[in-house]
């Protein structure tokens, strides 16, 4: 019976084989799941996921307010999903004793998310009004 398909088709068995060298094994993507993640709330880029929470101190909300007086509300994560990194690390003004900090931005639109700590642990906090359930947009 494959031999009488690939002939309708008009092509032979060996034109249909790729040699195995040119065959290419990508990752299987993360699976989404609502209930649990976290999106940018400009553009819906999948940033974070509720299961990576990252504990400092034991709390993983903050609020903190920069130097200029501005109040951030922000969420910790052990690791980010849609995120890059932009800038150099520093440890002037952090919020987190012996972390260095630079900004972390979404990965598809580039809207400030929040920013990534390096040091005795590596999380990023995530600014909850720039961040939004799955849940609360896909249901």
């Amino acid at each position: 019976m494959d031999s009488q398909v690939e002939a309708m088709a008009g092509a032979a068995p060996e034109a249909t084989k790729i040699p195995e060298s040119e065959i290419q094994v990508l990752p299987r993507p993360s699976v989404s799941d609502a209930a649990k993640d976290w999106l940018c709330a400009s553009c819906l880029n999948r940033v974070a996921s509720d299961q990576d929470r990252f504990h400092y101190d034991g709390k993983s909300e903050f609020t903190f307010r920069n130097p200029q007086g501005i109040q951030f509300d922000i969420l910790t994560f052990s690791r980010t999903l849609g995120c890059e990194s932009t800038g150099t690390p520093t440890q002037e003004h952090t919020w987190f004793p012996g972390h260095a900090w630079c900004f972390c931005v979404c990965d598809r639109c580039g809207t400030h998310l929040g920013w990534p700590y390096t040091g005795p642990s590596e999380f990023a906090a995530l600014i909850r009004e720039r961040i939004v359930r799955a849940l609360l947009v896909r249901n």
